[in-house]
């Protein structure tokens, strides 16, 4: 048996000879490619923009850095939860802005929406829930909560998830994703942005190429070299040449976006077969639920599943530590759930929070850990799966 991973990829048949051509063409930098991937995604989406970048992280800080054209918004804070990947309180970092941690829903994992009302404060300037693992965040209950300037959405982990039937990503001001190797949809690394806000959009173009002035999707895509008579509006300025934005160098390239079209391409069938083994696994370990706290799927929710995340009980005779080193011995790939970022991450300590501020991130940055649910995943390896669990627990 081969080890059962994480993460996995596997392309079409067709993908190699179009990365082949693609290298052949002489332009692997940003250009159609990219642009057929951000109108492909946007329209699974229903949006009307997308904004492919490098990476999921700066999907992140380019969604918030949009607020530099805000001048009177720098030194704001942004409410996030406190247990999700470090990337999220990064990007707001790099932003210029202030990451406020609330502590997370004990079922959920993601962000608590009664304890949001005691974050805010009048230096708030907006909010990014996480869809954690895919599962929805409480859209409904954020958005009530206050009236918020900005809102975005992470759902880096949560390609294709809904909550009460519409996508989640799309009910924020922007929606970010990340197409790492081991995410939903991936294209090796990369990100987007979707919103239907021009401006955000525009914004967004500029940002990821240093802060151009020129940001029509033509010229930022450098599709072609034809004459622009946008260009030379100023005679005294090349406007693809100055700059009106402290910007970034972000932008996704032609070969990731074909690895990324190729995916899309095969978008419901990945989100489907993902759902299957998320419901197998849940069936075959319900069994252990009282020492094994399982992500089960609400009525309202739709989850397209990043990985299989578990949390380790107070009823429970063995740590995490125990079952994992079991798992990985009998090749099975696992990886510990995110920290409580305040205060459970050493970068984060200059920040001054005390351990026992965000009890359930805590616990869960102690408890939990995750395995692969990924497509790949043969009904076999699933069987292997249950049967390693089931040889753990006996023992127990």
């Amino acid at each position: 048996m081969n080890r059962i991973t994480v993460g996995t990829f596997k392309p079409s048949p067709n993908l190699p000879g179009k990365l082949v051509e693609c290298i052949n063409s002489g332009r692997i930098s940003q250009g159609e490619n990219v642009a057929m991937f951000e109108r492909k995604f946007a329209e699974y989406h229903a949006t009307k923009y997308c904004v492919a970048v490098s990476s999921g992280t700066d999907a992140d800080t380019l969604a918030w850095a949009y607020l530099q054209d805000w001048n009177h918004y720098k030194g704001m804070e942004v409410i996030i939860p406190a247990l999700t990947f470090v990337s999220c309180a990064n990007s707001i970092m790099q932003a210029g802005f202030k990451a406020q941690f609330v502590d997370v829903d004990p079922i959920s994992y993601n962000i608590n929406p009664d304890l949001i009302p005691s974050a805010i404060t009048p230096k708030t300037i907006g909010i990014m829930p996480v869809h954690l693992f895919g599962r929805p965040a409480d859209m409904d209950a954020i958005l009530k909560i206050h009236k918020w300037p900005y809102v975005v959405e992470d759902a880096a982990e949560a390609h294709g998830s809904r909550y009460k039937g519409q996508l989640v990503g799309t009910f924020g001001n922007v929606g970010t994703y990340s197409f790492y190797i081991a995410h939903i949809i991936t294209a090796g690394e990369g990100g987007a942005i979707i919103t239907d806000d021009p401006k955000i959009a525009g914004a967004l173009r500029s940002l990821r190429a240093h802060g151009r002035d020129c940001n029509c999707a033509k010229c930022m895509l450098n599709i072609n070299s034809d004459y622009c008579p946008k260009r030379f509006k100023d005679p005294s300025i090349d406007t693809r040449f100055h700059f009106s934005r402290v910007g970034f160098s972000a932008k996704m390239n032609e070969m990731e976006a074909l690895v990324g079209l190729d995916q899309v391409d095969q978008f419901s069938d990945i989100v489907n077969r993902r759902r299957f083994n998320m419901h197998t696994l849940i069936e075959s370990l319900s069994k252990y639920e009282t020492e094994l706290q399982l992500m089960r799927e609400k009525s309202y929710e739709r989850i397209s599943p990043l990985a299989f995340p578990i949390v380790i009980t107070d009823k429970a005779k063995f740590n995490r530590n125990t079952i994992v080193d079991y798992l990985e011995k009998h090749d099975i790939e696992t990886r510990p759930m995110f920290s409580c970022i305040p205060t459970q991450e050493p970068a984060y300590e200059f920040l001054g929070y005390k351990k026992g501020q965000f009890p359930v991130a805590e616990k869960i940055g102690e408890r939990g850990f995750y395995i692969g649910v990924h497509q790949n995943i043969s009904e076999e390896e699933l069987s292997h799966i249950s049967k390693t669990f089931t040889e753990f627990m006996e023992k127990q």
